[in-house]
């Protein structure tokens, strides 16, 4: 038990007496989850959504061919989202 200021001892907090708007946090993308040809969107550091393929899958980044204007992208597979329709 911890004590608290005023010298009282406080309860553990267990998970029945957590808020009910705490949720699990989602599982990262890793890996696994992409294949090349795959089309992916991320957010650049410019805060813009960007589209586009995965050329190459690399150990801890996928390439990403976006449109001829935007060139290549490395992307952390944790910030890479699938592309499911258009």
């Amino acid at each position: 038990m911890k004590s608290t200021r005023d010298g009282a001892l406080a309860e553990p907090t267990t998970a029945a007496q957590q808020p009910p708007h705490a949720s699990p946090p989602l599982p990262r993308a890793q890996r696994a989850d992409f294949l090349v040809g795959d089309t992916v969107s991320f957010t650049d550091q410019h805060l813009r959504e960007r589209i586009g393929a995965i050329v190459r899958v690399n150990q801890k980044t996928a390439s990403i061919e976006c449109d001829p204007n935007e060139g290549h992208w490395r992307v952390s597979f944790a910030l890479l989202r699938k592309v499911v329709d258009l």
